[in-house]
């Protein structure tokens, strides 16, 4: 890892080990959950134009029907079209009807519609990655697909910030956050994960000290209770320029004391 030995950043610690920034990219850094829930809505709508009046149950039975891919195949790039085609498969085996190819391939197409957007920064999120960028290793920690997910910090214009980018199809961030600390030599107590979902995100506040930065709300599970009595800090905040100001910050000159 080349940005080791860079003489003109401070992330390494005076007991020998690295001070690392962990973010979380979809919901965190850019918007994401916006694409998912207008390709919802429009999806919504096809079945109601196909004949099927309920919407509410279309909807509905794509979240369960996604929920449940999510939890087998994770959340690799096929996963939501293949929810889509798989729901409108079945409100016609509810109706006694046909699928219609042309159908299948709209329901597909609307599926690939989150993929490969330009992303849509949130207010100071460059900014504040360009300040802190002096201070830590940083290290970005998606779930998806990996190809998306490159795409999207490429074309977000960060690429050069990050020093690492972990991508995961799974929903492990925690158990990839505890390798890259010993990967790493990561000092947990001197470093953070910023996120917006207290599920996915949350669950490392098991391994470092967690920013809870709630810009974007995602599924309803997110409201799930973060680990309890772990020894690290949790800061909650409600913007970037909060997250530097009240957590990282404080997180830079808590090194003179504990170093």
């Amino acid at each position: 890892m080349s940005s080791c030995s860079r003489m003109d950043r401070s992330y390494r610690l005076s007991n020998g080990k690295v001070a690392a920034l962990f973010v979380d990219v979809d919901g965190t850094i850019a918007e994401c959950q916006p694409y998912y829930d207008s390709a919802i809505e429009r999806f919504g709508c096809l079945m109601t134009l196909c004949g099927f009046d309920d919407k509410e149950h279309a909807i509905d039975t794509l979240r369960e029907i996604d929920l449940s891919n999510t939890h087998i195949n994770g959340f690799e790039r096929d996963r939501f079209p293949n929810s889509m085609m798989a729901t409108y498969a079945q409100l016609c085996a509810e109706k006694s009807v046909p699928e219609q190819p042309k159908i299948t391939e709209m329901c597909q197409d609307i599926g690939n519609s989150p993929l490969f957007r330009q992303p849509k920064l949130f207010p100071n999120a460059a900014l504040v990655l360009g300040r802190v960028h002096h201070h830590f290793l940083m290290i970005a920690v998606t779930i998806g697909n990996r190809e998306a997910q490159q795409y999207k910090i490429r074309q977000s214009g960060l690429d050069p910030i990050f020093d690492e980018v972990i991508i995961t199809p799974n929903d492990d961030k925690g158990v990839r956050v505890r390798e890259a600390i010993v990967d790493l030599n990561i000092d947990p107590r001197l470093s953070a994960f910023l996120g917006n979902s207290r599920r996915s995100d949350g669950q490392c506040l098991t391994e470092t000290n967690f920013i809870h930065l709630p810009l974007e709300q995602g599924w309803s599970f997110d409201n799930s209770d973060l680990p309890a009595n772990t020894g690290f800090q949790l800061f909650e905040v409600k913007s970037w320029i909060e997250a530097q100001d009240r957590a990282i910050d404080r997180l830079i000159r808590q090194r003179e004391t504990r170093c």
